[in-house]
């Protein structure tokens, strides 16, 4: 497969963004994950809570994380294997995930972690590539899988 520069640049571009979406994921950067988004994102979790996909403002879907995870001891991501289709000012970008999440508590293990992939959606516009989705499936857990329900609990006591 012959590539052209720009879309080795594209390719580079758009691993660099879902790289530092998952740093700053992790940091709890709340302020600095909508940058890497478009105004609204698709989100598909069904394969790990059920329901239904949605599609949110990127300030809600990013509040979503932030209810879900804010008061976690500590959260970690992997995000490997990026496989990315190109056309035109759209792509995809599909990719395995592990998730490791930490509470201390006492009322089971201190962790869950998840495993499984993600499929990106990803749009180039004026200020470079951003996330216009999220798809997860899920493939294995593992752990404490109360660890985030006990993370919202703290969050509403607090």
């Amino acid at each position: 497969m012959t590539m052209t520069a720009g879309e080795i640049e594209d390719r580079l571009a758009i691993t660099e963004l879902i790289n530092r979406m998952v740093l700053l994921l992790d940091a709890r950067d709340w302020d600095a994950l909508p940058n890497l988004f478009t105004e609204t994102v698709y989100n598909d979790r069904t394969s790990l809570t059920g329901g239904e996909p949605e599609t949110l403002p990127v300030l809600e879907f990013v509040g979503g994380w932030r209810y879900l995870m804010e008061h976690l001891d500590t959260v970690h991501h992997l995000v490997t294997n990026h496989v990315i289709d190109l056309d035109g000012d759209r792509a995809t970008c599909t990719a395995n995930m592990m998730g490791t999440h930490v509470l201390v508590n006492p009322s089971g293990g201190s962790t869950w972690t998840v495993g499984g992939h993600h499929n990106y959606q990803v749009t180039r516009t004026p200020n470079g590539w951003r996330i216009a989705g999220i798809t997860f499936t899920i493939q294995w857990a593992t752990g404490n899988q109360n660890i985030l329900a006990l993370s919202i609990a703290a969050g509403q006591a607090a």
